[in-house]
């Protein structure tokens, strides 16, 4: 046997070494791929990297969008934008309308028809601003978070088997780079 793939692969080794002081396969792993695969190295990849990682997010919210849809299906709540409009009421005492609808990124009609539903169903009430009198505040009922506990352990399920492959230290590093995406 030749062991040329072997011999390439020592080599990136040494050269890992002389810069790096951790002997762990995971730092050296990611090393090598930033190595092999960052747009200096090769500019071909740029626009193909990019266009992954989105496809890779939009994928990924796709899923958990699916996993979410089997518990929401046996509740009021219709969808995972109308639980995290629940959700965030049900951690501050109440939100204006449009605040609510720019947290969750949702162009205003969309936001508005959600904010409808849940006031449909019971689970939010509006109220005037004070300090606004043009506004509408709108806040969690009892019925809300009622429906809020039936659900949250079940979809909180879902997230934890959905991240359950990453340890903690992932779990921090994918947090960090997700927030810098959303800025």
């Amino acid at each position: 046997m030749k062991y040329t793939l072997l011999k390439e692969l020592i080599k990136y080794a040494e050269e890992y070494q002389e810069g790096n002081s951790s002997n762990k396969i995971e730092d050296f792993t990611i090393w090598l791929n930033n190595k092999l695969f960052t747009s200096q190295n090769n500019g071909s990849h740029s626009t193909h990297d990019e266009l992954l990682i989105a496809f890779k997010l939009m994928h990924l919210n796709k899923a958990l969008k699916k996993q979410t849809k089997s518990v929401l299906s046996e509740s009021n709540v219709s969808s995972i934008d109308e639980y995290s409009f629940l959700l965030h009421l049900d951690y501050q005492e109440s939100f204006r309308k449009m605040e609510l609808v720019e947290i969750h990124n949702l162009e205003a009609p969309t936001g508005i028809e959600i904010i409808k539903r849940l006031i449909k169903n019971k689970f939010l009430e509006e109220f005037p601003d004070e300090e606004d009198k043009r506004a509408k505040r709108i806040k969690i009922t009892k019925n809300g978070i009622k429906e809020l506990r039936l659900i949250k352990p079940k979809i909180d399920l879902i997230f934890t088997r959905f991240t359950e492959p990453l340890n903690l230290n992932e779990k921090v590093k994918i947090s960090g780079i997700l927030d810098k995406l959303i800025r």
